[in-house]
C-alpha cells in the first residue's frame, strides 16, 4: 500500500461554502412565509448536522458504488461503518443490534466572530435572508397552478459555515493495533473526503438552483483521492463491530455500608441540544425536563470501572446518580411540591406572589386557586418565594430521505420533530455512595472523583447534533444528618419519579404500599395526618416509557409516583433519628435508585412554612451589562476592531448591504409621505388639484433619474436640468428653486444623507470596519434614487385622491 505517509490529523473540521442562496427548511412557516429556514439559538441560519450527515451519507454511497460497481460490497459495507447502519430501511426482521457511526458531526454554523458581531444586531440578523416567491407548475397546462403562490425564506449566497466532526472507533471496533487501527482511519477519512467532493448541493430546492455549495474536508484532499484512487483495491473489508467491553473492576469486596453517605456534586453543561424522549405523540418526540441518571450510568462505568465493580455497587444500591436538574442559583432545582396552590388570576410562582402551601393553609372563601404544575423551584431562606424555573424547549423538524424519490416518506420515516433541552444550560446532580465505597475509591486513587470530569454525549441522536454535554466536578463531601420529625410529624417530598413494589413484588401505586416501606426504613410506625380544610396527600402518578435499542423492542412500562408528590404522616410509634433521614434522603427509597429514582427530602422549611401566602419574591431582572460592539475587520485587530479573513468579512459586508437597502427603502416612504418634505426637497406640490409641475415633467426626471449611478458634477440629471432651462416654457413649469434643489440632491453628497437622517439610519447596521463610510459611497444613487421615485410616487397618489374627492364634489 503506497502514501502511507499520509496522517489523519487530530483535528477535524468541515468547511461548506454555500455558492448561491440557499434554504434549509425549518418544517413551519411565520405569517405570510409559508417556509422559513433553521435558526439556532443566536438567530443566525445553519445547517442541522443531521442534514449535513444525511447529504455526506449520499455522497460517500456514491463513491462506495462506483467502487464497488453496485449497491452492495466491500466499500459499501465501509459506508455503514462509518455512518452505522439504517434499521428503518431494513427488510425484515433485525437479528443484531443496529451497528452504531464511527463518525459523528456537529451542526454548521457561521463564523465565530461574524456571529459575535451579529449578535446584538437584529436588524442584521434579518437580513442574512429574503423572501423568495414560487408557484406549482401544473404538469398537463404548463402554466402556474391556482392559489399555488408560495413564498419562502432563502439565505444569502456567499456563507461560509464550518462544523467540528470526530471519528470515535471505540463502539464500533476492538481493534488495539496502531498500524491497523492508522490504516482504518485512512480508509474512513480518504472516504469521507472523496464523497464530500461528491456533493454540489443541500438543502431543500436543490435541483432548482437553491442551495449550490462546495464541501472541504483537508487541505491536503487531492493527496488523500490519490490515495484513494491508488490503493482501494487493495482495502481490506470493514472491521467487524466489536466495541470495547466497559471496564470491570473484579475485586471489589463486598463494601458493607455504615450509614454514612459521601456526595459528589456535579455540574453539567448542554454543549448542544439534548433529546431526552418522555413519550412520542404523531411524530413529536417529546423531551423530559431533566437529565435522568440512567445516562449518566455508562459514563460512570468507563471513568471509574477500573478501580469499582459498578455493576455490584449498582446491584447492592451502594451507587446513586441523581437526576440532574436546572441549576438555580448555584444549587439542583427541586421539582415544584403538589402541595403549593396559587391565585387563579393573580398569583403563582411563575408571579412571585399569592402562593399558598394547602398542607399548612386551607383554600380561602373568596379567592379561587390553581395547583402548581411544572418547573423548578430553588432554596427557601424563610424571608420571600424560591425562585422558579421551566425549561424552554426547543423543537427541530427533521425528514428522511427515500433515495429512489429523493423525498420525505412514511416508509423510512418521513417528517419527525424533536423537542430537546437548549444547549448552554447548566443541570446539577449529585454521586452519592456510602462511606466504604468512597475509602475503596481513595485507596485506588486520591482524585479519582476527577476522572469524571469532560464531555460525553447522552441522549437520542447524540451522533450528529444532539447530546453533547460537558461535566465538571467536584469534591466529596459526607452529607450532613439533618433535624428529626417535626411535632412527631414526617413530612415527604418526592424529588423523582418512586418506583416501589408490593407484597409480592409486583409495581405497585398503592401509598400504603410507600408507607410500609417508609415504616421499615425509619423503623417506626406512621399514619396519614388528617386536619379538616388541610391536605395531607398529593400523589400523582406517571408512566415512563423506554427503549431496549440491542433488541429493538420497547421495554416494560414502569409505573410509579410521580416527582413533585408529596405526603404528611403522624408518627404513631417511635422516634426517627436524624441519621437514619440522612441516610435515606442520601439512598433513597424503592426500586432502581442507582438511575435516579426514589429521591425523597423529609420535612423541607418550604413544607412547614405556616403562612406562605404572606411571602412573595421580588421578580428583579438581572442588570447585564451591555456586550461591547464588535467591528470586523480585515487588517485590524485592536480595541473593538476582530481580525476576520477575507471571505467572513465580504459576507459581513453583504448583509450591511441588504440591511441598509431596506433601510434605505423605508426611509424614503417614511419622508415621502410628507408633502412639506416633497416640497423642500424636490419643488414639486399640488395646486387646484394641479400637479406643479406636470406630471409629465416628473416622468422625466424619473427616467433620467434611473441613469444616476455615482456622484458627479457632471452626470445625467445635472445634464438634463440644464437642457430644462434653455428651454423658457418647460423651465416655467418648474416653480421656485425647484431645478435648484434637484441639482443640489444629486451633487452634493451629504444631502441625501442629511434628508435620510443616516445616523439614525444606520444605527445598529454596521458592524464592519469603515463600514459607514463605504455603505454612503456605494450606495449614495441607489439612494437618491429611492428617495425620488418615492416622492414622485406619494406625489400622484395625494393628486389622484385629491383629483378624485373634487369630481365626487362637481357630481
Amino acid at each position: 500500500m503506497s502514501n502511507t505517509t499520509l496522517t489523519v490529523p487530530n483535528n477535524f473540521t468541515l468547511t461548506i461554502t454555500m455558492k448561491s442562496d440557499w434554504h434549509v427548511g425549518s418544517g413551519s412557516g411565520r405569517g405570510e412565509i409559508d417556509s422559513i429556514v433553521q435558526r439556532d439559538a443566536d438567530g443566525l441560519p445553519y445547517i442541522p448536522a443531521k442534514s449535513l450527515t444525511g447529504i455526506l451519507r449520499d455522497g460517500c454511497e456514491q463513491v462506495a458504488q462506483a467502487l464497488d460497481g453496485g449497491s452492495s460490497g466491500k466499500w459499501n459495507n465501509w459506508v455503514n461503518f462509518l455512518f452505522g447502519d439504517q434499521p428503518a430501511l431494513a427488510k425484515g426482521a433485525i437479528e443484531t443490534e443496529p451497528r452504531p457511526a464511527s463518525l459523528s458531526i456537529q451542526s454548521a454554523h457561521l463564523d465565530t466572530k461574524l456571529r459575535d458581531a451579529l449578535s446584538e444586531k437584529p436588524k442584521l440578523q434579518q437580513a442574512i435572508a429574503f423572501i423568495k416567491p414560487g408557484v406549482s407548475i401544473d404538469g398537463e397546462t404548463g402554466s402556474a397552478k391556482p392559489d399555488f403562490l408560495r413564498f419562502e425564506e432563502v439565505v444569502r449566497m456567499d456563507a461560509v459555515l464550518s462544523a467540528d466532526f470526530e471519528l470515535n472507533f471505540s463502539e464500533t471496533t476492538s481493534i488495539k493495533d496502531p498500524a491497523e487501527l492508522q490504516t482504518v482511519q485512512q480508509v474512513c477519512y480518504a472516504l469521507l473526503i472523496a464523497g464530500a467532493k461528491m456533493v454540489d448541493r443541500l438543502g431543500g430546492k436543490r435541483r432548482r438552483g437553491v442551495g449550490t455549495c462546495e464541501i472541504k474536508v483537508d487541505d491536503k484532499e487531492q493527496n488523500w483521492l490519490k490515495w484513494l484512487e491508488t490503493n482501494h483495491a487493495g482495502i481490506k473489508e470493514r472491521p467487524d463491530c466489536k466495541p470495547d467491553k466497559l471496564p470491570s473492576y473484579t475485586q471489589t469486596p463486598n463494601l458493607v455500608p455504615n450509614g454514612i453517605w459521601y456526595k459528589v456534586p456535579l455540574k453539567i453543561e448542554t454543549r448542544s441540544p439534548l433529546v431526552l424522549p418522555s413519550r412520542t405523540v404523531g411524530n413529536v418526540v417529546e423531551c423530559l425536563d431533566y437529565i435522568p441518571g440512567r445516562y449518566l450510568l455508562r459514563h460512570l462505568h468507563k471513568q471509574l470501572g477500573d478501580k469499582l465493580n459498578v455493576s455490584q455497587a449498582i446491584a447492592q444500591n451502594h451507587l446513586v446518580i441523581t437526576n440532574a436538574t436546572i441549576e438555580i442559583n448555584g444549587v439542583a432545582g427541586r421539582p415544584t411540591p403538589f402541595c403549593l396552590f396559587g391565585e387563579k388570576l393573580d398569583g403563582g410562582l411563575g408571579k412571585g406572589k399569592n402562593v399558598y402551601n394547602r398542607f399548612q393553609e386551607p383554600e380561602p372563601n373568596d379567592t379561587q386557586l390553581k395547583g402548581e404544575r411544572g418547573g423548578y423551584i430553588g432554596q427557601f431562606n424563610n424571608s420571600e418565594l424560591p425562585e422558579y424555573q421551566k425549561i424552554d424547549f426547543e423543537l427541530y423538524t427533521h425528514n428522511t430521505i427515500m433515495d429512489e424519490v429523493q423525498r420525505p416518506t412514511r416508509e423510512v420515516g418521513g417528517i419527525y420533530s424533536y423537542e430537546a433541552i437548549p444547549a448552554g444550560l447548566t443541570f446539577r446532580a449529585e454521586l452519592r455512595i456510602p462511606a466504604s465505597v468512597e475509602k475503596h475509591l481513595a485507596e485506588k486513587d486520591n482524585n479519582w472523583f476527577q476522572k469524571l470530569a469532560g464531555n460525553t454525549r447522552i441522549g437520542q441522536s447524540k451522533k450528529d447534533q444532539y447530546g453533547a454535554i460537558a461535566i465538571e466536578v467536584e469534591s466529596p463531601t459526607p452529607i450532613q444528618a439533618t433535624t428529626g420529625s417535626q411535632q412527631n410529624l414526617l413530612y415527604v417530598w418526592f424529588v423523582s419519579d418512586v418506583l416501589m413494589r408490593g407484597d409480592r413484588l409486583n409495581p405497585t401505586v398503592d401509598p400504603d404500599d410507600f408507607k410500609k416501606a417508609l415504616e421499615r426504613e425509619l423503623n417506626v410506625k406512621l399514619k396519614e395526618r388528617e386536619i379538616d380544610d388541610l391536605l395531607s396527600m398529593m400523589l400523582r402518578q406517571r408512566r415512563t416509557e423506554s427503549w431496549q435499542v440491542r433488541w429493538g423492542l420497547p421495554r416494560p412500562s414502569m409505573v410509579g409516583w410521580q416527582a413533585g408528590s408529596c405526603i404528611v404522616y403522624h408518627v404513631t410509634e417511635g422516634s426517627i433519628a436524624p441519621e437514619k433521614i440522612a441516610e435515606l434522603e442520601a439512598k433513597g427509597i424503592g426500586d432502581r435508585r442507582s438511575e435516579g429514582y426514589g429521591q425523597i427530602l423529609f420535612n423541607d422549611p418550604l413544607l412547614l412554612t405556616q403562612k406562605l401566602s404572606g411571602f412573595t419574591r421580588n421578580n428583579q431582572l438581572s442588570q447585564n451589562t451591555k456586550p461591547k460592539s464588535v467591528i470586523l475587520s480585515k487588517s485590524s485587530n485592536s480595541g473593538n476592531n476582530v481580525k476576520v479573513s477575507n471571505s467572513v468579512f465580504d459576507y459581513a459586508r453583504l448583509i450591511e448591504t441588504a440591511a441598509w437597502r431596506e433601510a434605505i427603502q423605508n426611509q424614503a416612504v417614511a419622508v415621502a409621505a410628507n408633502p412639506q418634505k416633497r416640497k423642500e426637497v424636490l419643488g414639486i406640490g399640488i395646486s387646484g388639484g394641479e400637479s406643479q409641475p406636470p406630471m409629465s415633467q416628473l416622468g422625466g426626471l424619473r427616467s433620467v433619474m434611473g441613469k444616476l449611478t455615482e456622484q458627479n458634477k457632471s452626470n445625467s440629471v445635472t445634464g438634463w436640468i440644464e437642457a430644462i432651462k434653455k428651454v423658457e416654457n418647460r423651465k416655467e413649469k418648474w416653480t421656485g428653486t425647484s431645478l435648484n434643489d434637484i441639482k443640489e440632491l444629486v451633487t452634493d453628497f451629504d444631502k441625501i444623507w442629511q434628508i435620510l437622517e443616516v445616523d439614525k439610519l444606520s444605527k445598529d447596521l454596521t458592524i464592519t470596519d469603515n463600514g459607514k463610510t463605504k455603505l454612503k459611497a456605494d450606495l449614495w444613487a441607489e439612494a437618491v434614487r429611492t428617495l425620488v421615485d418615492a416622492m414622485i410616487r406619494g406625489h400622484k397618489r395625494d393628486l389622484e385622491k385629491e383629483q378624485k374627492e373634487q369630481s365626487e364634489e362637481v357630481a
